[in-house]
């Protein structure tokens, strides 16, 4: 369970940070919005994510991916 909660931790850090890794329709206008309510959208996003799909976005943005079973 850990190593779940670190994978959304670590997206979401990521997407925060790097909000162009985000799919073009998640980070249009997220410059123009205030901090709160880019933290939401993102938010937003990742909990609309499959486990799968969490994996894979984690896997193509970060050098190591834990195996979750």
């Amino acid at each position: 369970m850990n190593e779940a909660a670190n994978v959304v931790r670590a997206l979401f850090r990521r997407y925060t940070d790097h909000p162009g890794d985000l799919p073009a329709e998640w980070s249009v206008a997220l410059g123009s919005i205030d901090e709160p309510a880019r933290a939401r959208r993102i938010a937003d996003f990742i909990a609309g994510m499959t486990d799968r799909y969490a994996l894979a976005e984690h896997a193509r943005l970060f050098d190591s991916t834990p195996e979750l079973r």
